[in-house]
C-alpha cells in the first residue's frame, strides 16, 4: 500500500516528541478544474431547482386541500339547498296536486282533487309488495 511508504517518523528532542509530514502541492491540469467547477455548479443549480420543485409541491398541496374543503362545503350547501327546495315543491303539491309551476309569470297549473306525488308513491309501493296473484279467484266446478 502506497500510504504505508508515508508514514510519519517521530523525533524526540527535550522529552518531546514531535511528528514530521512531508506534504507535497501539485498544480491540477486546467480540464480537471474545469470539470470539477462545471459538475459544483450543476449540484448547485439542480440543488436549487429541487428546491423550487419542493416548495412549488408544497404549494399545491396546500391549494388542493383548500379546494378539497371548499368541495366538501359546497357540495353540503347543495344538499341543503336541494332539501328546501323538495320541501317547498312537497308543500307546494299538497295544495296543489300534479303542479306545473310557470316561474315566469309566478302561476302553478294543477288538477284539484288529483292524488299529490307523495299519494301516488305511496300507491304505487304498495301495488309492489301485494303478491302478484292476489287479484284472482280459482273457481272449480
Amino acid at each position: 500500500m502506497a500510504g504505508l511508504d508515508n508514514i510519519p517518523t517521530t523525533e524526540e528532542t527535550n522529552g518531546v516528541q514531535t511528528q514530521s509530514v512531508q506534504i507535497a502541492i501539485e498544480k491540477l491540469p486546467q480540464d480537471s478544474i474545469e470539470s470539477i467547477t462545471n459538475l459544483n455548479v450543476k449540484l448547485n443549480n439542480l440543488i436549487s431547482s429541487f428546491g423550487q420543485i419542493y416548495i412549488r409541491k408544497r404549494e399545491i398541496t396546500d391549494e388542493i386541500s383548500k379546494l378539497d374543503e371548499i368541495l366538501e362545503n359546497g357540495e353540503d350547501e347543495f344538499k341543503s339547498t336541494n332539501l328546501q327546495l323538495k320541501q317547498i315543491i312537497d308543500e307546494l303539491d299538497e295544495k296543489f296536486p300534479q303542479g306545473r309551476i310557470n316561474m315566469q309569470d309566478g302561476t302553478i297549473q294543477y288538477q284539484p282533487g288529483a292524488p299529490t306525488r307523495k299519494q301516488v308513491e305511496q300507491q304505487q309501493q304498495e301495488a309492489q309488495n301485494q303478491p302478484a296473484g292476489s287479484g284472482m279467484k280459482v273457481v272449480k266446478e
